[in-house]
């Protein structure tokens, strides 16, 4: 039987759609939980590759676990101290210097209401601007204020970072049993699933790495420029934290883009007209970088979802989980586009593109059972 004719395309999708709709309404009831298994699932499938590695090199399956784990956690800790400093010096400039960019905003607010005036457009630039600040300084002070709330959100943190590291690490510890359960649950081609999904997970991954690493050194580097040339100061001064802020935009799918142009621009408009259409240049130019170059040349196929699912995706994403549930939709729906593409296959009767996927008996980890 033909794969392609019993599963078209558009059943894929469906179910896709309404296995997303599924987790959404079970993730509002239970989110937090789900998104502590979603996290360790993800970083599970990300890490097996690299045990099966370490265990041709001769290592057991337990040292290879704890030696992985161990440089996954030196790994995120050195980078964090490495950003750490110049993004907290960035950020007490920001603070010393907000008088100076308050008055200038003033300076440009006046301007834009008396352009809006001029040219009969009733809007009430000023108005409108105290009543989103008034609303920011209340949202900050009530989070300032609530010392015993932020200490507990320290506190749940934590506990739901130890919570993700034991479960990441059991599920590298027992993914032989995995594999092994999963063919006797569902055929023989559901160890190959399984090692299909880690593969199409760590393309995603390491594709979108090396694009949120591109646009944000590009970006860091355009800001940098605007500012020596004089046409945007506070691009020199801010380079290192709109490019960390780029890197971590680029994870979010369609908005990510725009929301890594915005802080730059926000304060191109306290600096000057022609800082904000540079700036705006400078991103757009970046923008078709991505859009021409980098994404099609590194991305490819990685993901093969339709844009339609990983928009879903991410709806259901910051409706479980808000921003953490955004970043982690999309590979979320890599695993679930493979689990639906097998279960239509297995439902027609036919799992032969699976079954030629390489299994749990082909490295050694059918030593450790």
């Amino acid at each position: 039987m033909n794969t392609a004719e019993a599963t078209p395309p558009w059943a894929v999708v469906l179910v896709v759609v309404g296995a997303l709709v599924a987790a959404w309404i079970i993730g509002r009831e239970i989110g937090g939980v789900v998104l502590l298994f979603a996290v360790s699932v993800v970083l599970a499938m990300l890490l097996n590759p690299a045990v099966r590695q370490l265990r041709r090199l001769g290592l057991s399956r337990g040292l290879a676990v704890i030696v992985l784990v161990v440089l996954a956690l030196v790994v995120v800790g050195a980078l964090v101290a490495i950003l750490i400093v110049p993004i907290r010096n960035e950020v007490q400039v920001v603070q010393n210097n907000l008088p100076a960019y308050t008055k200038q905003a003033n300076h440009r607010i006046d301007s834009l209401q008396h352009f809006f005036d001029s040219h009969g457009i009733k809007i009430k630039v000023r108005q409108r601007l105290n009543q989103g600040v008034a609303g920011f300084q209340h949202w900050i002070n009530r989070l300032s204020s609530n010392v015993l709330s932020y200490s507990l959100s320290v506190l749940t943190f934590l506990v739901g970072l130890i919570v993700v590291i034991a479960a990441t690490t059991y599920m590298l510890l027992d993914a032989p049993r995995i594999f092994t359960f999963a063919e006797r649950l569902g055929g023989p081609g559901a160890a190959g699933l399984l090692r299909r999904t880690e593969r199409t997970l760590v393309s995603y991954i390491k594709a979108q790495v090396i694009i949120s690493l591109i646009l944000g050194v590009s970006a860091g580097f355009a800001m940098w420029l605007l500012g020596v040339t004089g046409i945007f100061p506070p691009g020199e001064t801010f380079a290192v934290i709109f490019g960390v802020w780029v890197f971590f935009a680029e994870f979010i799918p369609y908005v990510g883009p725009i929301l890594g142009a915005l802080p730059p621009l926000l304060l191109a408009f306290v600096t000057s007209p022609i800082a904000v259409v540079s700036v705006a240049i400078a991103f757009i130019v970046i923008q078709q970088l991505e859009g021409h170059v980098v994404v099609p040349n590194i991305m490819g196929s990685a993901v093969g979802v339709h844009p339609l699912v990983v928009i879903f995706g991410l709806l259901i994403g910051d409706a479980i989980a808000g921003v953490p549930g955004v970043l982690l939709s999309v590979p979320m729906v890599v695993i679930v586009k493979e689990f639906v593409t097998y279960a239509a296959d297995y439902l027609a009767g036919d799992t032969s593109e699976f079954d030629d996927e390489p299994v749990a008996g082909d490295d050694p980890d059918t030593a450790d059972g």
